[in-house]
């Protein structure tokens, strides 16, 4: 069977699909590859004058600058450079996209920017009760036998109601026992992955996401909740994560006194070295 890729471009697991979300498929990989190629025409173009304004510290520099700063502009000209190592044991506290901000409004302007104001960060989640750690934590306790795990009596409840877990996200329909037991045993694969070769930053369609608050404390965005939830579990002692966003009051801090906001980024760098 020829499946559809998932919206995001990334091939699905055949033995989870099913034929009927293959129109629900289709309809959002082209809504989402129409909405790349306007951010790749026009956002990006936009912002990257926008970005080369502040850089050269142009007539515009500090209203850019006070407007956040473009993020995609800011992650090309930084590179890997935002990319650091830490100890998942770091980070402890979740900052939604929804609920830390004040206004939906708000929110979704910030996931433009590279610089955030506000109390964002001081409205925070345990990441312990992120739902995907206690998911984690029960199927990675029961690999041995998955039919004993909550995930699964939760998700054949569903099946038996007749409302089994559906995701054209995913290209997830666990319409039978058996694809629970094998949407399962796939994080269980993960997980041994994981705890065999360590953690491996290239894996997942997206980089482990966090951002800076303005104590310079690392907060968990929503992209790699389960990898990070895994590594947790597991005990490991370092991850890789890319840094999305700071706040603007850490921002100021570290970049106090410097000349040149080309310098400005490069005194963020050194900040980010030292967490």
């Amino acid at each position: 069977m020829k499946c559809p890729l998932t919206p995001a471009g990334k091939k699905v697991n055949p033995e989870l699909y099913h034929p009927s979300l293959r129109c629900a498929m289709l309809r959002s990989r082209y809504s989402h590859k129409v909405r790349e190629a306007i951010v790749s025409m026009l956002v990006n173009s936009l912002e990257n004058m926008l970005f080369l304004n502040w850089v050269r510290d142009g007539r515009f520099a500090s209203y850019i600058e006070k407007s956040g700063l473009p993020r995609r502009s800011v992650e090309l000209y930084c590179g890997e450079s935002l990319v650091i190592v830490v100890d998942p044991k770091e980070i402890t506290h979740h900052a939604s996209m929804v609920d830390s901000f004040e206004s939906k409004s708000q929110g979704k302007r910030a996931r433009s920017q590279f610089i955030w104001a506000g109390d964002w960060d001081l409205k925070t989640i345990d990441f312990r009760s992120v739902n995907r750690y206690p998911f984690i934590e029960d199927i990675w306790g029961h690999r041995d036998d998955l039919s004993k795990s909550i995930a699964y009596g939760d998700l054949s409840k569903k099946l038996q109601s007749g409302k089994p877990l559906r995701s054209y996200q995913k290209g997830v329909f666990l319409d039978a026992p058996e694809k629970i037991m094998t949407y399962l045993g796939r994080y269980v694969g993960y997980m041994k992955n994981m705890q065999e070769n360590s953690f491996d930053g290239s894996l997942g369609k997206d980089a482990l996401a966090v951002a800076v608050g303005r104590d310079g404390q690392l907060l968990k965005l929503n992209r790699g909740l389960h990898r990070l939830a895994m590594a947790k579990v597991l005990g490991l002692e370092s991850i890789v994560v890319r840094i999305k966003a700071v706040h603007y009051g850490w921002w100021s801090e570290v970049t106090e006194d410097v000349v040149g906001n080309g310098e400005k980024l490069d005194s963020m760098l050194v900040g980010l070295d030292r967490q």
